[in-house]
């Protein structure tokens, strides 16, 4: 019933609750966590009611890769990457399909685990994080899209264990890669180019993130900008990543208010938007 109102009605909150029925009557079937969060995401449910559906779930959702991908997105976003990481650790998935969200939410979680890490003064255990990040990221079919971001963060570990030759090569070799558009990895090798004293090359790029997301904003106002998309949640996610990138690169240029107010913003838009949120908390 709720797969009906979703998909030949498009009734996102009627889907919700006969799912959420369905939920209530039988908690052991993979499928309805998937299913069922892929409508929170769309609805832009808050994360509490998301992170409460798979709540000592995880001997169920990793009998499915999709639902048991949720989960760990869910726990990504929710500030909890020591337990994404202690499942990913635990568990294979068995499909290649979508091999790259995958990638990519296993890069997340270790990138996350290993901040929260280096918060706490852990900086060893940090960048042994980082470290599984980047060869996780090796043997995506991408090829290190997303080398740059994780390099800036192993520079950063090896610059808080005192390895200044370490941290200048990690630095550099993010700032090596050509980036083939101006994206949220940017902001990363940007932030890695001032590491290197190249104030000029970074500054380009954060006004160049800074104009990337108004150009999305401008080519959202068009009338049919929401019908191009299909649903409205797709259109948001368009939206929500246009602000973060506004956000990043007024974040970089210092300009704290303006930055705050898009990250915000972005948040607002999509609450599944992750490094908004990161980078939000992290001011």
């Amino acid at each position: 019933l709720g797969w009906g109102y979703n998909y030949h009605e498009s009734d996102i909150q009627k889907s919700i609750a006969a799912y959420e029925k369905a939920f209530s009557l039988k908690k052991d079937e993979p499928v309805y966590y998937a299913e069922l969060d892929v409508l929170y995401e769309k609805n832009n449910t808050p994360l509490a009611t998301r992170a409460k559906l798979f709540e000592s779930a995880n001997d169920v959702v990793k009998q499915r890769d999709d639902a048991f991908v949720r989960q760990i997105l869910v726990l990504n976003l929710t500030g909890q990457p020591e337990k994404s990481v202690e499942y990913l650790e635990k568990s294979t998935f068995h499909f290649r399909e979508g091999s790259s969200r995958i990638s990519d939410m296993t890069v997340d979680a270790r990138l996350l685990f290993g901040n929260k890490l280096m918060k706490e003064g852990k900086n060893q255990q940090a960048l042994e994080q980082f470290l599984l990040a980047m060869k996780r990221e090796a043997e995506d079919e991408r090829a290190g899209a997303r080398d740059p971001q994780i390099n800036y963060f192993a520079g950063l570990a090896y610059e808080a264990l005192g390895e200044k030759k370490k941290a200048k090569s990690c630095f550099e070799k993010s700032v090596s890669q050509d980036l083939q558009r101006i994206g949220t990895v940017s902001y990363y090798q940007a932030l890695s180019l001032q590491k290197l004293g190249n104030q000029q090359k970074s500054s380009e790029i954060f006004h160049k993130l800074v104009d990337e997301g108004n150009q999305m904003l401008e080519s959202s106002a068009e009338p049919d900008f929401f019908a191009k998309f299909g649903e409205r949640s797709t259109g948001n996610a368009r939206l929500s990543n246009a602000r973060l990138l506004i956000g990043l690169g007024y974040k970089g240029l210092g300009e704290t208010g303006k930055a705050k107010e898009n990250l915000e913003q972005a948040i607002s838009l999509s609450v599944s938007n992750l490094w908004a949120a990161v980078e939000l908390e992290g001011m």
